[in-house]
């Protein structure tokens, strides 16, 4: 879809151009990973390989979508724990020649056989989260990493590149090996005692003795390897209709855990599907992302329409801006659990919820002195938000821009790996709601089947069911201002995505913080009625004291979020890229 630019005005931003810009001197911040500048191209992904990788294919000819392509196989070798084949994603990309802006959805899809209660027990109950709902076979979802970069490639590749030869440096690294780093290590020890309910998962992730790969050891996996050279040989027909999908197919029905109800037929009657980009505009800047089934950018772009009715920059990285995000946060978040889910299976009000008149309206009912408190349903995530999905930031020298969120879901998604093909499959079916009606169920679900006669009174949007995509919150970015090219972003992180990605928007239109500081400033998470944040943010007593006295809980957690961003300098003539410092990424241009 092309968007005609154009240059936007409001009253909030006139603000910037009459106070100083805010600096980070304030806050201490913790050097990035990675950052490069360069006035050619630049490559940000999650892992050093993958990076290399991507910047090798451009300067063979490739353009930014065959390099994103390259570096999503590497990193199903040297991070299997967050992507892969097989999983899914979604990607949006900046057309330079014909100004477009496109987004593909490579979403998983539940089986034919999926049914609202699947995630039930025969009490009625949901199945416990962590471990029970989330392992074996029950959640797996039709992969469609594969099926989603074929069609881009198709779309949007340079045509000097075939997509056979993208799998080239992923073949070489499988077949060597690669040095398993410190986050693999962590992730394998983190669900040890998931993966070690599979053989197939323990034949690559831990030693012959039976103790797990640590940092450092070699990560040999011959399996992947015959994969990706099998998907190349004979095109991605051998893993959608051939031997490698009757492989998968009898990995999840047989699984010992929660056998699922995944068949053939619905790894061939697949499709990834180009969708129409939402678009919204914040101080000047318009917004390019994904749409449902994604929630990502809908809720992005209504926490950014609140926060646009007061001046941010006014008020600085302050108790003040920080419980007008929190509240604005959590208005999104309701919405979300409230309204959104799979637009082939739901009338989603997406007009209403990206409206500046239904923000201004929500912005004028938050007090400044106290909470607003909310009923919506708690958030159910995966307990890492580091190592869960991954992000690719792409700028070639052409101007083509990428911004592609890529995942498995939870860390090693389902745990399980396809015997003899080495990649690990996905649990996207657990995004969906485990309670799936708003109203009580009648009935029980027979014993041993997924198909149950009765249902909820009232669906849920995101209530699981036969051949839909669960909700996802994967919110890949690309913002411009005065039609020129600002900011390229996304982020793992389940559900926490939308505040990472929103405090990087803020942080960089509102504060003027530099790139590398507004990935490295500490987070803060309102999806309920408690705020999340990481340890750092606690450290300003005055300001945590300040915002209890509003009547905020906070909840400490690990470091989330895992950023790869490329921003423009105001020059025009060069750009940033930066890798999150609480990943071991890698930014480099040329």
């Amino acid at each position: 879809m092309t968007f005609p630019f154009r240059k936007i005005f409001f009253a909030s931003s006139l603000l910037v151009f009459t106070l100083p810009a805010l600096v980070s001197s304030e806050v201490e911040l913790v050097d990035p990973v990675s950052i490069d500048r360069a006035a050619n191209a630049m490559v940000v992904t999650a892992d050093p390989y993958a990076t290399e990788a991507a910047l090798e294919i451009l300067e063979a000819g490739g353009n930014a979508v065959d390099a994103a392509i390259a570096a999503q196989w590497v990193l199903n070798v040297v991070e299997p724990e967050s992507s892969g084949i097989g999983g899914g994603g979604f990607f949006v990309y900046y057309d330079s020649k014909s100004k477009a802006i496109v987004t593909f959805d490579g979403r998983e899809k539940a089986p034919a056989r999926a049914a609202p209660k699947m995630f039930l027990d025969e009490e009625g109950n949901p199945l416990p989260f962590y471990p029970d709902r989330i392992t074996g076979g029950l959640p797996v979802g039709v992969p469609g990493t594969l099926k989603l970069l074929k069609r881009v490639h198709e779309r949007f590749g340079s045509g000097n590149l075939r997509f056979e030869k993208l799998f080239a440096p992923a073949i070489e690294l499988a077949e060597e090996g690669v040095p398993v780093s410190k986050r693999l290590a962590e992730a394998i020890q983190e669900e040890e005692g998931r993966l070690r309910q599979f053989e197939a998962s323990r034949k690559i992730f831990f030693h012959p003795d039976g103790s797990p790969l640590r940092k450092d050891d070699i990560l040999v996996q011959k399996d992947l390897a015959r994969t990706f050279t099998k998907i190349a040989g004979e095109g991605i027909g051998a893993f959608y209709e051939g031997e490698i999908a009757r492989a998968l197919v009898n990995t999840v029905k047989y699984a010992p855990v929660r056998p699922g109800f995944l068949e053939r037929t619905d790894l061939a009657f697949y499709e990834a599907v180009e969708r129409d980009a939402l678009h919204g505009t914040y101080r000047g800047h318009d917004i390019f992302t994904m749409g449902p089934p994604s929630s990502g950018g809908v809720a992005l772009i209504e926490i950014l329409n609140i926060l646009e009715n007061f001046s941010l920059i006014f008020y600085g990285p302050t108790p003040d801006s920080f419980h007008l995000a929190i509240e604005a946060q959590k208005m999104a978040f309701d919405d979300r659990a409230r309204h959104l889910g799979d637009p082939d299976f739901n009338k989603i009000p997406l007009k209403k919820l990206l409206s500046k008149d239904y923000a201004r309206k929500k912005a004028q009912s938050i007090k400044f002195e106290e909470v607003k408190e909310m009923d919506s349903p708690a958030e159910e995530a995966s307990l890492s938000a580091l190592g869960n999905t991954s992000h690719i930031s792409i700028r070639d020298s052409a101007g083509n821009l990428v911004s592609y969120t890529t995942t498995i879901e939870h860390v090693f998604g389902s745990a399980m790996v396809v015997d003899g093909w080495g990649f690990v499959l996905n649990n996207e079916l657990t995004d969906f709601d485990a309670e799936p009606g708003f109203e009580g169920l009648s009935g029980v679900m027979p014993k041993g089947h997924v198909l149950a006669s009765a249902v909820p009174k009232t669906l849920k949007p995101n209530a699981p069911g036969p051949e839909k995509r669960p909700r996802s919150s994967m919110c890949p970015v690309i913002i411009f201002k005065n039609g020129q090219p600002f900011l390229i972003a996304g982020s793992p992180g389940g559900s926490l995505i939308i505040p990472v990605v929103q405090e990087i928007v803020t942080n960089l239109i509102d504060f003027r913080l530099p790139l590398e500081a507004a990935l490295s400033v500490p987070r803060f998470a309102a999806r309920g009625s408690a705020v999340e944040v990481e340890s750092d943010f606690l450290k300003d007593s005055g300001a945590i004291d300040n915002l209890k006295r509003r009547g905020h809980r906070f909840v400490l957690r690990k470091p989330f979020g895992n950023a790869q961003a490329i921003a423009y300098e105001k020059n025009g003539g060069t750009f940033v890229g930066v890798s999150d410092p609480r990943g071991d990424g890698s930014a480099k241009g040329t």
